[in-house]
């Protein structure tokens, strides 16, 4: 009933002249209200699917709908979240090609390796929060309707950022002019909501190379140009940064130039290959143990699943390890430090006693202070080869002493320098870090260290307002 009651109330909104009919504009401006961004061909897709079921009364004569019709409409738009059924054959494609382990759901670590196969580069840690804000189960997991739904939240954020860009190049007229589309593709491209925004020269280089390697003067257009043409334009060159950017496996420049002074040095002949050798001393050097033969084997099995992953990028040179499949084979071993990672937080977790509420709210706080503290106190002088941690070089998501005080304080409690004292103690218990930072899974433990010691009396704090907010 109270579905119903929302399609009758968006169909009066809608209906701006109470004739008790819409037509395919104004049912195009209210599914963009609803959260659906539609073309004409989807639109056309989704009628001619509720005709077909046999409910839909005939079109009135301008091709309008009644409200009979909208409903029926509605049911279609909702059960495909607003793809065509070739979108969706695409959708249902690659959540199988990522449900590695064919459970029928993709987990956390399968969603990190999709978000790298779109070109984000996104840790482990920030899609676990984005996990629990679109998983409806609070399993951990999303089955295929839920992946449906974060494709099209996705597909809507995409979409936003390309009509702002639109707008901000249209001229009076509504439209682009032929250098307006230029300079409006160019935008889209160097200022890509998705883009981790370098601070190293090296970092600001590789992306450079990224930009360089996209011609947008070759995309063919015929101007002026609507906001639908742009749409399809935008994702022209959408398309063509994702292949770019899939060869760098979701690394950022500044590691990506990491990677190659690392191969450069290893790579003594300079013929662009390494040997079986040069790639173990290569992933040792990352910080990658391979002592026993197991560890041994499983390396080969890796570098033939880069070979695979070069190749399906257009980069792979053969049987031939170049610097290319060195980068998909890093990307798999990284993946393998995921699982571990989500195996710690699992069980840290456990023993915390947190619900999966509460992990999910204290995973939101740390991403939070991460990023903002990050983004303060990152020095962008320092090339991830000259740290001496391999965990350091690979930029792990932990918080330093100093963010945990001010998170503290943030939320109101007056931390006097004997508490520091203990609560420094207790970090460099919990720390795997030689420089005191603390993981997400230690911090869970940490969190219930001061609620069960009712350290400045956060347990007040934490039953007045929950866990601590930024």
């Amino acid at each position: 009933d109270k579905e119903f009651e929302s399609y009758r109330q968006a169909f009066a909104e809608a209906d701006l002249d109470g004739g008790g009919s819409i037509d395919r504009e104004e049912l195009k401006v209210l599914c963009i209200k609803l959260g659906f961004t539609l073309n004409c061909e989807a639109i056309d897709e989704m009628i001619d699917t509720a005709k077909s079921r046999g409910d839909w009364q005939e079109e009135l004569e301008d091709g309008s709908m009644d409200y009979d019709a909208f409903v029926h409409f509605m049911q279609v738009l909702n059960e495909k979240d607003g793809f065509t059924a070739k979108e969706l054959e695409e959708i249902q494609e690659t959540f199988e090609k990522f449900d590695k382990d064919g459970s029928g759901d993709i987990d956390c670590i399968e969603l990190t390796d999709i978000m790298h196969y779109f070109g984000h580069r996104t840790s482990i840690e920030q899609v676990m929060v984005l996990l629990t804000r679109i998983a409806f189960s609070n399993s951990g997991s999303l089955d295929f309707r839920e992946f449906v739904r974060f494709m099209r939240l996705h597909r809507e954020g995409e979409l936003r950022f390309v009509k702002e860009t639109f707008v901000r190049n249209k001229g009076m007229d509504d439209k682009l002019d032929a250098e307006g589309v230029r300079n409006a593709l160019e935008e889209l491209l160097a200022g890509d909501q998705n883009v981790v925004v370098e601070k190293s020269a090296e970092g600001r280089a590789r992306e450079a190379e990224v930009l360089n390697a996209i011609d947008v003067e070759g995309i063919p257009f015929e101007a002026p140009v609507g906001v639908e043409a742009f749409i399809e334009l935008a994702g022209v060159v959408r398309n063509m940064r994702m292949k770019e950017l899939r060869k760098r496996a979701g690394f950022t420049g500044s590691e990506i130039s990491n990677f190659q002074s690392m191969f450069n040095k290893i790579d003594t002949t300079s013929h662009g290959f390494l040997d079986g050798k040069q790639v173990g001393r290569l992933v040792a050097d990352l910080g990658f143990n391979l002592r026993t033969a197991e560890d041994q084997n499983k390396l080969v099995e890796q570098l033939n699943e880069a070979r695979a992953a070069a190749a399906e990028c257009g980069t792979a040179a053969g049987f031939k390890v170049d610097f290319w499949v060195v980068v998909q084979l890093l990307r798999g071993m990284y993946r393998r430090d995921d699982k571990q990672t989500m195996d710690k937080v699992t069980r840290a977790a456990e023993q915390s006693r947190f619900k999966a509420q509460e992990v999910a709210d204290f995973q939101g706080i740390f991403i939070n202070w991460y990023e903002r503290d990050h983004s303060v106190f990152s020095d962008p002088q320092t090339p991830a080869s000259a740290r001496s941690d391999p965990k350091e070089a690979d930029e792990v998501t932990a918080l330093s002493k100093t963010s945990l005080l001010r998170l503290l304080r943030s939320v109101g409690l007056k931390v006097e320098s004997r508490d520091r004292e203990r609560l420094n103690n207790k970090v460099s218990e919990l720390s795997e870090h030689s420089q005191g930072h603390i993981e997400f899974a230690d911090f869970l433990r940490l969190m219930r260290w001061l609620l069960d010691q009712d350290f400045c009396g956060i347990s007040v704090l934490q039953i007045a307002n929950g866990p601590p907010q930024n």
